[in-house]
């Protein structure tokens, strides 16, 4: 028999992880205008919703959420204690592996909702049917791809009966996502805190060495992010964001252009 909506959801945490040096830089009022497109996402029936403070100075993450008026929203709201390298795998690992759910979708706090309640609700119920019908898939990058990314994390080969989902060329993406919990077994929290500062890479590239275990849509998705929160990240060695120079580059000859 298969699973009804209510089950899958009822199956899923959601779970974002929010670090900021300040509330009143350009990167924390990016997240604030993110955070406040989540407002009818949240009310979708997840087993649970847990935000992660990944230790920022003043307890900051948690004082822009207060700001939002989404406070209430979430089921568990923590505060990371864990000293590490200014790297993305610590705080999206630690958020992913406080949840309880045999799905887990995760976003960046800099990450807007970009549709209604309606159709943001269908593509989350097709992508779970998806990753339940289907044991060899265990994640689905849940994200607009801006034309600007590396072409690695776009559509490759066609996901076989269905119209819009592919499987990507080479890497699985984090910033907007849809796991099943064993994907962390591949490379483990353990590991990422063992590694410490030298992690060998971000975690989505590490867990993916077979793209056929992984989906990437084809069409505009419900997630997406102003191009300037790859250009304000929160930390400096995420491989997704390596795209900052090369934006700054070619938004330097258009301002030229234009002169």
């Amino acid at each position: 028999m298969e699973a009804s909506t209510s089950d899958l959801f009822s199956k899923t945490s959601f779970c974002t992880c929010s670090y900021l040096s300040s509330l009143s830089n350009y990167r924390a009022s990016l997240v604030r205008n993110a955070i406040k497109t989540w407002d009818q996402f949240l009310e979708f029936p997840f087993k649970e919703k847990i935000f992660l403070d990944d230790g920022s100075p003043d307890v900051n993450g948690i004082r822009l959420l207060k700001q939002t008026s989404h406070l209430n929203k979430f089921d568990n709201i923590k505060y990371n204690t864990l000293i590490h390298a200014p790297h993305s795998n610590f705080g999206i690992i630690n958020s992913m592996v406080i949840c309880l759910g045999d799905y887990i979708l995760h976003l960046d706090d800099d990450i807007k909702v970009t549709t209604s309640y309606e159709n943001c609700f269908k593509f989350i119920q097709l992508s779970l049917e998806a990753l339940e019908k289907d044991e060899s898939l265990l994640g689905i990058n849940l994200l607009t791809m801006p034309k600007e990314f590396d072409q690695n994390w776009f559509p490759g080969k066609d996901y076989p009966g269905s119209e819009i989902f592919a499987h990507p060329k080479k890497y699985f993406g984090t910033a907007a996502c849809l796991i099943k919990r064993k994907l962390l077994e591949r490379v483990t929290l353990e590991d990422i805190i063992n590694w410490g500062a030298q992690q060998p890479n971000t975690w989505e590239v590490l867990v993916s060495d077979d793209p056929a275990s992984f989906l990437v849509s084809k069409v505009e998705t419900p997630f997406g992010l102003d191009l300037d929160a790859w250009m304000y990240q929160s930390v400096s060695n995420n491989s997704w964001r390596g795209i900052k120079k090369r934006m700054k580059y070619n938004l330097g000859k258009y301002f030229s252009f234009l002169k």
